[in-house]
């Protein structure tokens, strides 16, 4: 795994590594530490924790979700903090709860069609066998959002759905002019995206006047020109399959990902 990155004056993170394991940040204030997502198990949170305490020796009191799969969620345990989370997510972490996590029961999802084979066997190499995997409730629910003060320092924690899942959620840190993404720009589980859930999202982080993105599996930060940039290609691409046309557009591996999800997205719709 990569390690710490300062990229703001009070944000740290860590990028994301294999074998699905997403984007980590703290924000770093007068009073508090946050934690922004919590790993996805508590190997990687705590070696999370461990790079921080070499550059911050305040702990995160709390970590903050931006939705509720499992590799974003699994390494609160570690943290042993503060819940905060969306009234989804907070319905979601207790299905996570009461699921069967042992091989036989990943592969019995996978075979009922409510998982992928990739999706289990990420668990399984990130949670070797036997494997006992605690997922703590949310301690704090929210609705549409609220701000962390943490001393100099403000986490601002907006809901905004999306194909990927509805109870995605952004945090804005300010004055670092930082927006942690999580997955929301992605597809959804299944490999689709609609319009009408993924025009108003891009909408939505692009009304933020933030300078530096980061999305939970993107292996380097985000410039609001790049996020720009991909609004277009996905702008374009939603065209594309709604007209039926491609022409020659199709060399740009971004364009290419976004027709196919809005081609599962459109199979799906009719």
């Amino acid at each position: 795994m990569s390690g710490l990155t300062e990229i703001g004056e009070h944000v740290y993170w860590m990028p994301p590594g294999p074998p699905d394991r997403p984007s980590v940040c703290a924000v770093v204030g007068e009073r508090r530490t946050l934690m922004l997502d919590a790993g996805s198990s508590r190997a990687h949170t705590g070696q999370f924790l461990h790079a921080l305490a070499r550059e911050h020796p305040t702990r995160p009191f709390a970590a903050v979700y931006t939705h509720s799969h499992w590799d974003h969620v699994l390494g609160g345990r570690e943290l042993d903090g503060v819940v905060i989370a969306h009234a989804l997510t907070a319905e979601l972490l207790i299905e996570l709860a009461a699921r069967d996590w042992s091989d036989e029961g990943l592969d019995r999802l996978v075979a009922a069609g409510q998982s992928s084979a990739q999706h289990a066997e990420h668990v399984k190499a990130e949670l070797p066998s036997p494997r006992a995997v605690e997922v703590v409730p949310a301690d704090i629910v929210f609705g549409e959002g609220l701000d962390i003060d943490l001393g100099g320092v403000t986490v601002g924690v907006h809901h905004v759905g999306g194909d990927h899942s509805a109870d995605s959620c952004v945090m804005y840190v300010e004055p670092d002019r930082v927006l942690f993404l999580g997955d929301c720009l992605c597809d959804s589980p299944a490999g689709a995206l609609t319009s009408e859930l993924a025009f108003p999202l891009f909408e939505a982080v692009l009304a933020f006047d933030a300078a530096v993105h980061v999305e939970g599996h993107h292996p380097s930060i985000s410039s609001r020109a790049d996020i720009e940039a991909l609004d277009r290609k996905m702008r374009f691409a939603e065209k594309i399959v709604r007209e039926g046309s491609e022409g020659g557009v199709l060399d740009d591996e971004d364009t290419r990902a976004f027709v196919g999800a809005f081609r599962a997205g459109h199979a799906t719709d009719s």
